[in-house]
């Protein structure tokens, strides 16, 4: 009897493997053949389910939302407002050996979606989506929320996107503690007494 081939699976596996070699190699490294290594498995099966590169970290883009959203839905709700738009914030910078690879690929994503418009397209989407999140913890936190609450959400993305760069680029310079500090200090800066 043929084997029942569960495909959601599979295209995971190789996400993950997707993941594995982006952390590893970056995006110079990611190939076919190094995500069929990685995965054990055919160049065959991978192309079989991501026709090239692109597909490939697009769909590891993909993933890497998703499980961002999930554990981001599973946090604890501490009852404040402000504490929880600081846990929310601190889901986007690289505190551990996940949020690292996260920063990874959202970094690698990043910089090939400047010149390919599929990728560029899944970033605005996604991007927004983060922005959305934040507006409303922001206008949460402040309870009477000023006319530029946007721009102040905008504002705090790209603090959080600077620090998960420089987190993964040079996490010598940019360690856990000091990308928590950072994210608290904005934070208060963001809020003052409003917090």
């Amino acid at each position: 009897m043929p084997r029942v081939v569960d495909h959601d699976e599979r295209r995971e596996q190789l996400s993950a493997a997707v993941w594995r070699v982006v952390g590893e190699h970056g995006l110079d490294g990611l190939t076919l053949r190094a995500v069929a290594d990685a995965a054990g498995c055919t160049t065959g099966r991978v192309a079989h389910y991501f026709r090239d590169k692109s597909a490939l970290l697009l769909h590891a883009r993909a993933v890497m939302h998703r499980r961002m959203a999930a554990r981001i839905d599973a946090l604890p709700d501490p009852g404040d407002p402000r504490a929880r738009l600081r846990a929310v914030a601190l889901e986007g910078v690289p505190l551990d050996e996940e949020r690292r690879l996260n920063s990874t690929i959202w970094a690698t994503f990043l910089m090939a979606a400047r010149t390919d418009p599929a990728m560029l397209a899944e970033h605005a989407v996604r991007h927004e989506s983060w922005i959305r999140r934040l507006t409303g913890l922001l206008r949460d936190a402040y309870g009477v929320p000023p006319a530029d609450l946007e721009l102040r959400a905008r504002g705090l993305v790209a603090l959080l996107e600077g620090l998960a760069l420089c987190g993964v680029a040079t996490p010598d310079l940019y360690p856990p503690d000091l990308l928590v500090r950072a994210v608290d200090n904005h934070l208060d800066l963001l809020l003052g007494a409003h917090g």
